[in-house]
C-alpha cells in the first residue's frame, strides 16, 4: 500500500508539471464550452425580411408597424430594386411588395381587392414558407376585422412554472463527458505507448516494485484529475456562464467515476494495440471522434435518422452525458440515471476485460 501511494504522489506531480496534460485535460475544455455558452444558441433565430412600399397610406402604415413587431422578423424597409438585389446577394429570406393602399383609410362597402407580391428566397425557404404564414395570419385577422365579423374563439393562455433550461445546461454535461474521455484515453494511451516502446516498463519488471502497483498508481491519479476535472467545469459553468446543477454531487461524482475507469479501460486498450506512440492517435481518433460528434457531447440525437440513433444508443459516451445531464439539468435520482449506469457498469468490464487482454509490460516486436 505505501509503494502504491508514493508512486500515486509521484504520478499525480508528473501529471501536474506536464503543461501539455494540463492544458488538453482542462483549459481545452473551459475554452470549448466558454465559446459554446457565448455563442447564443438560445436566442430566437430572426427572418431577414424587406419590405418595399413607398408611400403608404395611414392604414397601410399602420398595417406595416403591426408586422415590424413580430418579434422573428427583422424586416429592412427600401426602394423595390435595392430589395431585389439584397434578395439576390442571400440577404434576404423573403421581400414583400405591398400597394400604398393596401388598406382604405376610410371604410368602404367593397374594398377592391389588393395583391402583395411575396419573393421568396429558395435559398432561404424555410424561413421564407415561415414569413408566407405570418402575413396569411395578419391579412386574415386584418380581414375580419374589416368586414366585422364576430369573434367567435378566443385564445387563453396559461403560464405553467417549470425549470428554464438554457443551452449552456445542456452544455455542461456534454463538456463534463468529453473532457472525462479524452483525459482517460489520450493520457493512458500516449504515456504507456511511449514507455513501452522506450522500454521503461520492461525496466520495471526488474525492480521490486510489483506491475499491478505501478498501473493503480497511473489509474487512482486518473481518478483524483477526473473528479478535479468535474469540480472545476461545473464550478466554471456556474460562476461565468450562470447554469445550474440541480442535482446529487454524489451521483454526479458517480457517474464520472464510473465512466473514467470505462475510458480508462479503452485508454490502455488502445496502448496495447499500438506498436509506437505515432500509431496512437490514429487508433485513439478513430474511436473517440465519432463518440464526440454523436455521443450527444454538443447537440441532441433525437434529431438525428432513426438507423444512426440505433448505433448511437450504444455508445459508452451516450450513457456518460445522459446520466450526467439527468442529474444535472433534471435534478434526477439514481432509479433514473440507473439503466445508464448499468451500461457504464458493463462497458467497463468490457473494456477492462479487454485491456488486460492486450496490454503488455513489454514492447511489441514487429
Amino acid at each position: 500500500m505505501h509503494t502504491t501511494l508514493t508512486l500515486t504522489k509521484s504520478t499525480l506531480k508528473m501529471f501536474v508539471r506536464n503543461k501539455q496534460s494540463v492544458f488538453f485535460t482542462l483549459f481545452m475544455p473551459l475554452m470549448i464550452m466558454v465559446i459554446f455558452g457565448f455563442v447564443g444558441f438560445d436566442s430566437v433565430p430572426t427572418t431577414k425580411l424587406g419590405l418595399v412600399a413607398p408611400n403608404p397610406n395611414a392604414a397601410t402604415q399602420k398595417f406595416i408597424e403591426q408586422l415590424k413587431a413580430v418579434p422573428s422578423l427583422s424586416i429592412t424597409t427600401g426602394s423595390e430594386a435595392d430589395e431585389r438585389q439584397a434578395l439576390l446577394k442571400n440577404d434576404r429570406a423573403a421581400v414583400l411588395i405591398i400597394p400604398d393602399q393596401l388598406l382604405p383609410d376610410t371604410p368602404t362597402a367593397k374594398p377592391a381587392i389588393q395583391t402583395i407580391t411575396v419573393l421568396e428566397n429558395v435559398g432561404q425557404l424555410q424561413s421564407a414558407k415561415t414569413v408566407e404564414s405570418i402575413m396569411s395570419q395578419i391579412l386574415d385577422k386584418t380581414t375580419l376585422g374589416m368586414v366585422g365579423a364576430p369573434e367567435l374563439f378566443k385564445l387563453q393562455t396559461e403560464e405553467v412554472s417549470v425549470r428554464a433550461t438554457k443551452y449552456i445546461d445542456f452544455l455542461l454535461p456534454g463538456i463534463v463527458g468529453m473532457a472525462l474521455m479524452q483525459m482517460a484515453v489520450f493520457s493512458v494511451a500516449f504515456v504507456f505507448a511511449d514507455y513501452k516502446e522506450k522500454g521503461i516498463l520492461k525496466r520495471l519488471l526488474a525492480t521490486p516494485m510489483k506491475p499491478q502497483q505501478f498501473v493503480t498508481a497511473q489509474v487512482i491519479t486518473r481518478l483524483l484529475v477526473a473528479l478535479a476535472q468535474t469540480a472545476i467545469l461545473i464550478a466554471v459553468g456556474v460562476w461565468l456562464l450562470h447554469t445550474h446543477v440541480y442535482g446529487s454531487p454524489f451521483l454526479i461524482l458517480l457517474s464520472a467515476i464510473l465512466g473514467c475507469i470505462m475510458f480508462l479501460g479503452l485508454g490502455f486498450t488502445i496502448s496495447g494495440l499500438a506498436n509506437t506512440v505515432e500509431s496512437v492517435p490514429a487508433i485513439a481518433n478513430l474511436i473517440v471522434f465519432p463518440m464526440l460528434f454523436l455521443g450527444g457531447t454538443f447537440f441532441p440525437t433525437d434529431g438525428m435518422p432513426g438507423w444512426l440513433q440505433s448505433i448511437v444508443h450504444y455508445l459508452p459516451l451516450q450513457y456518460l452525458t445522459n446520466a450526467l445531464r439527468e442529474v444535472m439539468a433534471n435534478g434526477a435520482g439514481f432509479s433514473t440515471i440507473a439503466y445508464d449506469l448499468y451500461w457504464m457498469l458493463g462497458w467497463s468490464v468490457a473494456l477492462v476485460g479487454l485491456a488486460i487482454w492486450t496490454f503488455r509490460f513489454e514492447e511489441k516486436r514487429v
